[in-house]
């Protein structure tokens, strides 16, 4: 059976559940390994893992954790016989819409909230077969505009199949109709 070992260890959240997502996505069949170093990213990655029908199994190594989970099926020993167990991955349905209604996240400084923003679409934009559709009002719109700075994040949803739609009225509003 094939293995993947993937070490998250410093990265920032949301990176170690993207890591894990791709890796999944990059074997059929295998056990994963996912190294994370606290304990954010550990229930991330498991809450993860288990929203996909997988189970996650963590063993604590010094300060990190070694989140194991197998995709596909696994031979298990049972007497003299082998027993085949299948774990899979459950079938996304594109039922989620997202309501994007400011260019920043609130209750931080703007500067951070544009931080988050930027990440919380790039983060989206992984999932985006998941997506329906992200609606952006009020000053939203302005993400959705030429000089966005996240434009890029947008349309990688749209390229995943997410429908992206902008409130006319708040475009004009803001003066970016066009």
């Amino acid at each position: 059976m094939k293995e993947k070992r993937v070490d998250c260890r410093g990265l920032s959240c949301p990176q170690p559940v993207i890591s894990t997502k791709n890796a999944l996505e990059e074997i059929e069949e295998g056990v994963l390994t996912v190294i994370v170093d606290n304990e954010a990213s550990k229930a991330n990655v498991c809450r993860f893992v288990e929203s996909q029908g997988l189970k996650a199994e963590v063993e604590p190594v010094g300060g990190d954790f070694y989140i194991r989970t197998v995709k596909g099926k696994e031979v298990k020993p049972s007497g003299d016989s082998f027993q085949p167990l299948s774990c899979e991955l459950r079938q996304e349905s594109r039922n989620t819409v997202v309501y994007i209604s400011s260019e920043v996240m609130r209750h931080a400084d703007e500067q951070l909230g544009r931080i988050l923003m930027a990440t919380y679409l790039d983060t989206l934009s992984h999932f985006a077969p998941t997506i329906e559709k992200v609606i952006f009002l009020n000053s939203g719109v302005k993400l959705t505009v030429e000089d966005s700075p996240v434009l890029d994040s947008i349309r990688n949803l749209e390229n995943g199949g997410a429908q992206i739609l902008s409130c006319g009225t708040c475009l004009k509003h803001f003066g970016r109709r066009e």
